[in-house]
C-alpha cells in the first residue's frame, strides 16, 4: 500500500518530538512508523500517520518545517530473516532500496504479532504489486 510520509524538521532540544507527538494524539492520529535522528542542530523525524490529511494541518498549526513524500508499507513477518527475504524479493524484481525502516507490535488477537516495512524507493507501484 503507498502511504505519505512527512519528514518533520525539529530544533534539537529535549521536549521538541513529545511537543508534537502530544498534539498528534490528541487530534487521535496514529503514528503506524516512525524513524527518528538528529545532527549537531536539527532532529529529523520521519512519520506515517494514520491520517494524513490531519497530519498535515496538525504540522502546519505547530509550526514545524516538513516535507512529504510517497512511501510504500508492505507487511512483514516479525521473525528472524524477514527483512532479508524482503529485500531479496526487492532484489530479484531489479527494485532499488532508497531507505526502509520497520514497525513491529502486538496484534488485536493474543500472540499475532504484526509487522510492515516503510520503503522509499524510485518504484513504489511495482513494490506494492509484489505485495498483492
Amino acid at each position: 500500500m503507498i502511504k505519505k510520509q512527512f519528514t518533520i524538521y525539529l530544533e534539537n532540544k529535549p521536549g521538541e518530538l513529545a511537543r508534537v507527538a502530544s498534539r498528534l494524539a490528541r487530534e487521535r492520529v496514529n503514528l503506524e512508523g516512525i524513524s527518528a535522528y538528529t545532527s549537531a542542530d536539527v532532529g529529523l523525524v520521519q512519520i506515517v500517520a494514520s491520517n494524513a490529511s490531519r497530519a498535515r494541518r496538525i504540522l502546519k498549526e505547530c509550526g514545524v518545517a516538513f516535507t512529504s513524500q510517497d512511501v510504500a508499507v508492505v507487511p512483514m513477518e516479525n521473525e528472524p530473516g524477514a527483512l532479508a527475504e524482503l529485500a531479496a524479493k526487492l532484489a530479484k524484481a531489479g527494485i532499488n532500496i532508497s531507505y526502509i525502516y520497520a514497525t513491529a507490535g502486538k496484534g488485536a488477537t493474543a500472540g499475532e504479532d504484526t509487522c510492515q516495512a516503510v520503503i522509499s524507493s524510485e518504484n513504489l507501484d511495482k513494490i506494492v504489486k509484489l505485495w498483492k
